[in-house]
């Protein structure tokens, strides 16, 4: 046997992975596509506007509709998206206008998913070229039927026919259920198409005291992210997230990332509380002579601020509930610097249930700007009391502190009642306090646009400035300003984040904080 020198070698090589690579590309090749996108709850095929492939006609009757479902087991590519129901005899969907004249060797594929006690052979996939004469296409797959097996599979019809206008008919002889996901029209093989990764938010959901600058990304390659800010499902008409999105009031985010070549991401959500912290807690406080003979909403009560806390209510002498282990919290937002809090609090069984009350876990903790806390107490099931009130006094604050706030961080059973708030003021707190107070109360001067990218102008509200100082997160002091005081600084220099302006004036020291994103 005649033995083939390095190059005849490498050419035969060469040819052979050219071969390779043209099947795999002929593989690929993918005529038509459709994966229902996500229509907005139940709609008519003949109303729905989101087709993928435009130029195809689209028909259905019997009240064939387009619904949204999450996928059972198997097929997992049909997940949360849109998809067609056809659950009786009359139904049936259909597609025209495809042309597959110059091509062999074509299979449709569809994501299915059957009733549990079918096998899927009573779903019929009908073709034909000029909508008058039909051949049946016969199901390659085999699928399980009995009980359990419901869920979504991937099938494949095998010898779609050549021609200038295909016609294809979905259509049930049975009074089974059936939806069909993520058509394709496929020369040879189909290739299973991976998902583009979900995507993230930073900072997550959550409650926040001020606007959030929130990022979306995912980890998927050139994916585009598109999202709603009204809490309606994302689609690809929806806004294309391009730069951080300003979530300055509650706010319900959602996001889908898309590639071409692949199934879109499932949905992601995260509810964004922004609370109101323009109303302020006088001090002194006392709030233990409050008698109402009536439940009261505790956000009417001006200067607290409630979120999460299911049956919220203030009666008697201002007794506030709060029965959502986890989440539920009460904030005060303080005028000026306090000096000690005082308050009584007592537990409740829920209900009829006859055990006492069980794993609390109740935190008190304060904050100078409603981010940053620090704990002033956790109450147990052993500090508590459920036939009376115990009584909390003199929890020293510190003179920079502008929110309190109590918070049900768990408990089994029961829920949490407050009464008797006692807030007293500090008249004669520390001078040259340098902890970054953020005191929004009587604020004489505006920062804007704030956030900001780059630069933040301030006006004075007439005010003689003699110094300003900027400060990081850390108490850090980034920039000083002493002489020639510029009515704008610039930001641009430095990394992303809060920071907070020392305004030294001829009136006295104010804080303000400017977020840089």
């Amino acid at each position: 046997m005649k033995k083939l020198n390095k190059l005849q070698i490498r050419t035969f090589f060469g040819f052979f992975f050219l071969a390779v690579f043209s099947l795999a590309s002929e593989a690929q090749t993918v005529l038509y596509k459709e994966n229902f996108g996500l229509p907005a709850g139940t709609t008519l095929v003949q109303q729905y506007a989101g087709w993928e492939d435009t130029s195809v006609v689209y028909s259905g009757d019997g009240t064939c509709d387009l619904r949204i479902t999450s996928a059972s087991s198997g097929y997992g590519g049909a997940s949360g998206g849109g998809n067609v129901m056809i659950n009786d005899t009359v139904k049936w969907f259909q597609i025209s206008g495809l042309n597959t004249l110059a091509y062999t060797d074509m299979s449709l594929y569809c994501g299915l998913r059957k009733t549990a006690s079918d096998d899927g052979t009573n779903l019929v996939v009908k073709v034909s070229a000029d909508g008058v004469a039909w051949a049946r296409l016969t199901m390659e797959d085999s699928l399980p039927s009995g009980t359990g097996t419901s869920g979504w599979y991937r099938v494949r019809f095998p010898n779609v026919p050549a021609t200038s206008n295909l016609h294809i008919r979905f259509t049930n002889i049975s009074q089974k259920e059936y939806r069909l996901d993520d058509l394709a029209l496929v020369v040879g093989t189909e290739t299973v198409l991976e998902t583009v990764s979900v995507p993230a938010f930073s900072p997550s959901g959550g409650t926040y005291y001020e606007a959030q600058q929130v990022t979306i990304t995912t980890t998927t390659a050139n994916a585009e992210i598109y999202y709603t800010l009204d809490g309606s499902v994302p689609t690809r008409a929806s806004m294309l997230y391009q730069n951080p999105v300003t979530v300055d009031r509650t706010t319900t985010l959602k996001a889908i990332a898309v590639s071409d070549g692949m199934y879109d991401s499932d949905v992601a959500t995260a509810s964004y509380v922004i609370l109101d912290t323009n109303s302020l807690v006088t001090l002194p406080l006392d709030l233990s002579d409050n008698s109402s003979n009536s439940h009261l909403d505790i956000t009417h009560l001006e200067g607290f601020r409630a979120y999460d806390l299911g049956t919220s209510y203030a009666d008697g002498s201002a007794k506030f509930e709060a029965s959502n282990a986890g989440s539920a919290a009460l904030v005060a937002h303080l005028d000026s610097a306090p000096l000690e809090l005082m308050f009584e609090v007592k537990g409740k069984k829920a209900g009829s249930n006859p055990s006492a009350y069980q794993g609390i876990l109740f935190s008190v903790s304060q904050s100078p700007d409603g981010h940053s806390w620090s704990d002033l107490l956790t109450l147990t099931e052993q500090d508590i009391r459920e036939d009376d009130f115990v009584s909390v006094s003199n929890l020293t604050l510190r003179p920079q502190t502008r929110y309190i706030r109590w918070k049900l961080v768990q408990a089994e059973k029961g829920n949490t009642q407050l009464n008797n708030i006692v807030i007293t003021q500090n008249t004669n707190p520390p001078s040259g306090d340098t902890t970054l107070v953020l005191d929004y109360n009587h604020y004489p001067f505006a920062l804007y646009p704030n956030p900001t990218s780059g630069r933040v102008y301030l006006h004075d509200g007439g005010m003689h400035l003699i110094d300003l100082q900027l400060f990081d997160i850390k108490g850090q002091m980034v920039a000083s300003w002493s002489d020639n005081i510029p009515n704008s600084i610039s930001l641009s220099h430095l990394p992303q984040g809060s920071y907070v302006l020392r305004i030294h004036t001829d009136e006295g020291i104010f804080f303000r904080k400017v977020v840089k994103y």
